[in-house]
């Protein structure tokens, strides 16, 4: 089974448009809609036969909720979003189409998906998520299947946890008697790294504060952690920190 027609909600914005191209440059035909265009994103839900939402994160179950019911019972409603639970359960609730939520894990200035990886959370389909799979690989994209509870776990520690560090990096540096080329002539490669993902969160500020929002309970622990790692680093406990070290062994190298 494959579209004739796919749609994508909010195809005037970046990753909108990202979409567009790769969708087009598989030979299929693209609709977009966005504040501006004349096509409605209502008009556009019940043209298609998959249906994308590509909106900002606060704003995906609203849109959800307005243009669900026009997806057509055999058509295929789908988003991007970062986080999966709330904008799958508007998609199950307010349509009758099939669903399935994605993460694309990489932004609208990626050349190409390929050696990329997307999160697919299945959530209500029987035709649909073959093409899907099919369409990734056949590109060379990395496909991880999950849940919308077990990706959200997931992307608040590797989202939002570790953003959460990089921003304190950067209030740190931003705080101290030092200009920033004073920072670049000690900079190691690793810490220019840490910079320029400060530029990158600074570039979308809301889809960042809202992962950081989302990630509440897990920065929590995590500053719990950070207090025993304080306490360690106080006394010089070379002992405990080796062990802290020991424990992080099974944690395995990336491939990048």
């Amino acid at each position: 089974m494959k579209p004739k027609r796919i749609g994508i909600i909010g195809g005037t914005g970046r990753m909108g448009q990202w979409l567009k191209r790769f969708f087009e440059g598989a030979s299929y035909q693209v609709l977009i809609s966005g504040r501006k265009t004349e096509l409605s994103s209502k008009e556009l839900a019940s043209l298609c036969d998959v249906v994308v939402i590509s909106v900002p994160i606060k704003d995906t179950v609203n849109v959800i909720k307005e243009v669900g019911p026009y997806v057509r019972p055999d058509a295929l409603m789908m988003d991007i979003t970062s986080i999966k639970k709330g904008p799958v359960e508007a998609m199950l609730a307010y349509s009758r189409s099939e669903v399935i939520g994605t993460h694309p894990l990489f932004g609208p200035k990626t050349p190409s998906i390929k050696g990329q990886t997307v999160v697919i959370c299945p959530a209500r389909t029987k035709i649909w998520l073959p093409w899907l799979k099919e369409l990734l690989l056949s590109h060379k994209a990395r496909v991880t299947i999950s849940t919308p509870e077990k990706h959200d776990e997931m992307m608040s520690i590797v989202q939002g946890l570790s953003y959460f560090f990089i921003l304190a990096i950067g209030l740190a540096v931003k705080e101290s008697p030092f200009n920033l080329s004073e920072f670049l002539d000690h900079g190691t490669p690793f810490f220019r790294i840490i910079l320029r993902k400060i530029h990158f969160i600074q570039q979308n500020p809301e889809m960042f504060a809202t992962i950081q929002f989302n990630s509440y309970d897990k920065i929590s622990r995590s500053l719990e952690i950070l207090d025993g790692l304080k306490k360690i680093v106080e006394d010089h406990n070379y002992q405990k920190f080796y062990q802290i070290l020991q424990r992080l062994d099974e944690i395995p190298l990336s491939e990048e």
